[in-house]
């Protein structure tokens, strides 16, 4: 019989409601080596899967463009029946890897998703709960507008957990206004962007004729507002973000944390963002993307009251309409993930579990004194033809001179 979820309803997303508790299970460890950097990598050939057998001979890593010494050397899963580990003397001795029950979250962005799009959602997520069934293990399930937090153990609680998951509906309505601006306009011309700024100077005369002269001041004014809606939006997701990490840091073992979006708009500097990779990288956890946005990038507007009159002028370009929902993409890229397009779901899964049962973990030691900034990191692999997936770098406060990362 199976266990009915208890749901968790509160003003935050701290609380989480467990349907199971998973028996405890050793992780593997390195020893204590905090003031180094720990880069997870799978490597797979052209038919996307795993490579096994590879030592660290075979792996070049490099920091902002220099390359580092290989200080330590695992392989996991799969790749550790043959593969060495290498101590920092150099002697080689077997990989001895227990056997860890995953643990996994599945956030639900419905604050960047629409009512249609989430209800299209059904049986996708279907198909990625069946996937994740057949990982096992723990799966905490996220929906940070509905207030939404349920831990589950699978195969035990799935059925529970699709019945909290029908329940999703997403939050963002579309534009029914003579006004209409999309978030990436907005952040463009909150920075300065003047050629933004007349392209929807020229799309609101074009709608409200009647206005006149009033163009510019109410083009700031609709700015401002979608602004500040973008990022409250984008600091609720990453909020959950952070707390499926924190979760997840806890949790033994290399962890899967899937997003399902439409794709949210970039800030560079926006300190979420910041904490989110590194965090990331703290919870051995890549963060991959679900694409599920529904609307083509040309048709922005359409459906949207008077739409229909906006000329080539005066419509959201094609780079643009892309880059509004491109902050998604750029944290499964810098964290290691991947993106996984709704019409593909079966594969995509199996892509994923994949970089949570077979995969390497190199560690060096980042230089001292620095500035703090980004850093950027490049693992290669000696053999053509094979693909690497590795996070693109880490945020280093420089206090201790280099991010201090917990052994796994």
């Amino acid at each position: 019989m199976t266990r009915k979820p208890v749901v968790a309803v509160a003003m935050g997303l701290a609380v989480v409601a467990s349907l199971a508790q998973a028996p405890p299970s050793r992780a593997p460890v390195f020893p204590s080596i905090s003031d180094r950097v720990l880069v997870d990598v799978v490597v797979t050939d052209k038919k996307d899967e795993p490579v096994l057998d590879l030592t660290a001979a075979d792996f070049e890593l490099f920091e902002d463009g220099k390359r580092q010494e290989i200080r330590s050397f695992a392989a996991y899963g799969a790749a550790a029946t043959r593969a060495r580990q290498q101590s920092e003397s150099g002697a080689a001795s077997p990989a001895s890897i227990p056997f860890v029950l995953a643990a996994s979250v599945l956030l639900i962005d419905e604050t960047h998703m629409s009512p249609m799009e989430t209800a299209r959602l059904g049986p996708l997520l279907t198909d990625v709960l069946k996937g994740f069934q057949e990982r096992r293990g723990q799966l905490l399930l996220l929906a940070p507008a509905s207030k939404l937090s349920i831990v589950g153990r699978l195969p035990e609680d799935t059925a529970a957990l699709a019945t909290a998951v029908s329940g999703i509906r997403g939050q963002r309505f579309p534009q029914i206004t003579t006004f209409p601006m999309t978030d990436r306009e907005a952040l463009d011309i909150e920075l300065g962007d003047t050629l933004t700024k007349k392209r929807l100077i020229d799309r609101f005369t074009l709608l409200n004729p009647h206005l006149g002269t009033q163009m510019e001041a109410l083009v700031m004014q609709r700015m401002a507002e979608i602004a500040n809606e973008v990022r409250t939006r984008r600091a609720d997701t990453f909020g959950a973000m952070r707390t499926a990490l924190g979760w997840l840091a806890g949790q033994p073992g290399r962890h899967a944390l899937v997003l399902v979006t439409s794709g949210f708009a970039h800030d560079p500097a926006d300190r979420h963002f910041k904490s989110v990779v590194t965090e990331s990288l703290q919870a051995n956890a890549p963060i991959h993307l679900l694409d599920v946005s529904a609307q083509a990038a040309t048709d922005k507007f359409q459906g949207i009251e008077y739409g229909h009159a906006l000329g080539p002028d005066t419509r959201v370009p094609r780079l643009d309409a892309y880059a509004g929902a491109v902050g998604a993409e750029l944290v499964a890229g810098e964290t290691g993930g991947l993106r996984i397009h709704g019409n593909e779901v079966a594969r995509g899964l199996k892509r994923i579990f994949d970089t949570t049962r077979t995969y390497y973990v190199l560690s060096y030691e980042p230089v001292s004194g620095r500035k703090p900034g980004f850093r950027k990191i490049k693992v290669e692999v000696k053999s053509k033809g094979w693909k690497v997936l590795a996070r693109r770098g880490y945020f280093d406060d420089a206090k201790s001179g280099g991010t201090k990362t917990p052994p796994i």
